[in-house]
Formats: C-alpha cells, structure tokens, sequence
C-alpha cells in the first residue's frame, strides 16, 4: 500500500538551504535508498529550503509521494496548451477521459477549433439549449477552485464566460459579454477563496483594434446566485500582468505583477475594496529589466504566508524531432515572495526539458503536502535528460502558535480524520486553511 511505504531522505548533515545545483552530488544515494525510516523529528525541525528528499517520478508514483505527505502524484502532462489543457486545468490530473478525435459529436464545428477540452465541457456539462440552439460553444478553461469552473465561451464571434457547479453537474449561468471574440491566450482569471468573486483580465477590444488591442481591462465580477454582475473594472498599465488572491483573505485582497504605472518588473499587494497599494516589491527578477515573457504563474502558498513566481526561458523545442540529450534543459527558477511586505525571501533555481509556451502548466509548477509545511518540484539533470526527479523542499511556517500547532496537527491527521475531529467548526475550517479575514 502506498501509505506503508517509507520515505527515501537525504542524509541531514547539512544545515543550510540547498538549491537543485547543489544537490546533484546527493542524487543517486537518495533515490537508491529505498530502506531509510520516515521523516525524523530531526528533519521537521529542519530550516527553511532544506532539500528533504529528492527521488524519480517513479519512485513518487510508486509511494514516495504518500510517504512525503502529498496527495498529487501527477507532476507531469503531455497536453498541449488550449487544446487539451488551458494554463488553469489539467484534464490529466483532473481524472478527465476525453472522447476521441474522431468522435462525430460536434461535427458541425470546424476541424481548426476542435479541441479536446472544449468538446468534453459541451458534451458533458453545457446544457444542450445553449450548444445547440444559442450556438454557444466552449473555448477554454479560465479557472476553476474547488467544484466552480469558469468557462470561456463564444457565441457567434462574441466572448463571454459561464459557471459551472460540478458537483452537482450544473451550469449556474453566464456572465461578462464582450463585443469580439477573444484568443485563449488573451483572457486570464481567478476565483476569490470563498467563490463569490470573479475576477478576469482581457483586452478592451474594439472593431477598429481588434487585431492589435492597446490596454488590458481588470474586471470584477460578484458571483453571488442570480446576480452575475460586473461590480468594478480597472484598467491596467500594462497587459502584462499576473495575478491571485490571497488565501487568508474571503475576496478582499490579491496579489499583481506590474500594477503601478511604468513597473515592468513589479509586484504588488493590492486592497480590491480601494484598490490601493499596500506593498510593492519594485524589483521581482534581479536577472533581468522585465519579468515578462518569462514570468508563468504567480500563485500563493496554502497558508497564504508566501507569494510564488515560476519563470522560464522563453525557449521552444515541441516542433524539433532530436532526442533530448541533443539540445539543453531550460532554466527555471522559482521566487519566493514574504505576503505581507512582497520582500524576497529565496530563489530556488534548477533545469526541466519542457516548453513553458506550449505544454500544460503542470509540468513547472510546484505541488503542496497536504500539511503545508513541504513543497515538490519536477526538474531534470542534464547528464540526465531520460529520467524526470522530483525535489521535496521544507517551507518556512509562520511563527505563531496557532500555524505551527496547525501544522503538526495536518501532519498527524489526514484531511478525513481532521474533519471527523470532535473541535468547534471555526477550528475545523481553519485546520482546513479557509480564508480568516473578510
């Protein structure tokens, strides 16, 4: 059983935080060790950014992942982006089986739009009135938290965007209607941690500038039941930017690349009541004058204690036919960010043979235990191009009572036993990391 498996752990002689370079050396004693006992008291007391474990995304299918606290086992996917995956849902890692290319649903539609995506969301969870007398149709996933997804929809070259309640299989409605239809590549969204907000960034498209839109839209919407209302929209300084709320917080604050006027390498803390500034971090990438492209995701930690940036080169080999060990790794770097000053707290650098422009987002971006406390990353040696590892990292906890206690409670109890737990419902939901604040 993958639960009775034990974990494979580096030696801990050392005392400081590793990098993925630095722990090459280490590699083959720690996925050869397939006898050592469970994580020690030794390593929980571990400090920040140790390497805890590193082993093959074998051996992490096979039991490494359960014996390291974590739940996902799926690090990497060979979707393509926009057709069978969007950079927000992953039709592997959600259990999605697709139906086949040649399948006659949806014949009408021409071949150029077909994907894999849009025709498992039409045939299952769009309501036949919408595909087939409104002419609605599916373009991507915008986002999706929890049960609610946000879906990206056209009908007759208008983009407009509907929610959908899968576990009751319901679609709720539709909301944000646009003018001109809009490229995948262009819309961006994200889901408030307690559902009620939506927020979408897109261009402001007009028939005269459709091809080549001038500014970027930041649009609020409340997805409170019967309403679907836009309730604010801002416009950005520059289209590029990313974005996610923080987790602590019901809807009430989030996190933004280049907010401020003239920022190219910026980020921001954000108060969405005001829309004022409470911190600014003025220089994300000290490599480089402009995080974008190479910036691919901003996300929180659980905990909503850290603010994480995933960049990678800008480097494409999908159309090249040489095996791997014919051209190099991409570097890829991830940033970690303090969530209350944006100050940077650490930089984990390491090499991955992937295309962040066109593979699903799963393969660089990093996965969380289920206490936490630990996060997993997929890299790859380059004297090693065949085989994919995964990298166990220890993640600073807040020094307060309530999360450390909070902590070794997750790591005690799984998420089942924690619900089942004889405690008053506040404290339930706050072992469960629902949002504290308003």
């Amino acid at each position: 059983m993958p639960s009775q498996v034990s974990l494979a752990c580096l030696p801990f002689q050392r005392k400081r935080p590793m990098g993925a370079d630095e722990s090459r050396a280490l590699l083959g004693a720690s996925v050869r060790g397939m006898d050592v006992q469970q994580l020690s008291s030794d390593l929980r007391d571990a400090p920040p950014w140790t390497l805890l474990h590193q082993c093959t995304l074998e051996k992490w299918k096979e039991g490494h992942a359960a014996a390291a606290g974590f739940k996902e086992t799926i690090l990497t996917c060979d979707g393509v982006l926009h057709k069978e995956c969007s950079p927000s849902f992953c039709i592997k890692r959600q259990g999605i089986i697709n139906l086949h290319k040649s399948s006659n649903f949806f014949s009408f539609r021409k071949r150029s739009k077909f994907t894999k995506l849009a025709e498992h969301f039409e045939y299952n969870h769009i309501p036949a009135q919408l595909s087939s007398i409104q002419n609605f149709h599916v373009k991507s996933v915008v986002c999706y938290q929890g049960n609610l997804v946000v879906l990206h929809l056209v009908r007759n070259t208008s983009s407009q965007f509907g929610l959908i309640d899968l576990s009751v299989n319901k679609f709720l409605g539709i909301f944000g209607q646009n003018e001109l239809e809009i490229n995948n590549d262009s819309v961006r969204g994200e889901l408030s941690p307690d559902n009620t907000k939506c927020l979408i960034k897109l261009p402001y498209l007009t028939w005269r500038n459709r091809r080549s839109p001038r500014k970027y839209i930041l649009e609020v919407y409340d997805l409170t039941p019967k309403k679907f209302t836009q309730i604010n929209r801002i416009d950005l300084q520059c289209q590029d930017s990313h974005f996610c709320f923080d987790p602590r917080f019901n809807c009430s604050r989030i996190a933004i690349t280049n907010y401020e006027k003239g920022s190219r390498n910026s980020l921001s803390l954000v108060q969405m009541n005001t829309w004022d500034v409470v911190a600014v971090n003025p220089c994300v990438d000290d490599t480089r004058p402009d995080m974008y492209p190479n910036l691919k995701e901003l996300l929180y930690s659980p905990d909503g204690s850290l603010i994480i940036g995933v960049t990678m080169e800008t480097v494409c080999f999908c159309e090249e036919k040489r095996p791997r060990r014919s051209y190099r790794p991409i570097h890829c770097a991830i940033f970690v960010f303090s969530a209350d000053t944006t100050d940077t707290l650490h930089c984990v650098r390491y090499q991955q043979y992937a295309c962040g422009q066109h593979l699903c987002p799963v393969n660089y971006l990093p996965v969380f235990s289920t206490c936490r406390s630990r996060v997993a990353v997929v890299m790859n040696v380059p004297d090693l191009p065949s085989v994919t590892y995964v990298d166990v990292y220890k993640l600073p906890v807040t020094a307060n009572l309530q999360s450390l206690c909070r902590t070794v409670i997750c790591q005690t109890f799984t998420e089942e036993e924690i619900k089942n737990l004889l405690l008053p419902p506040k404290l339930i939901q706050f072992l469960n990391f629902a949002p504290q604040y308003n």
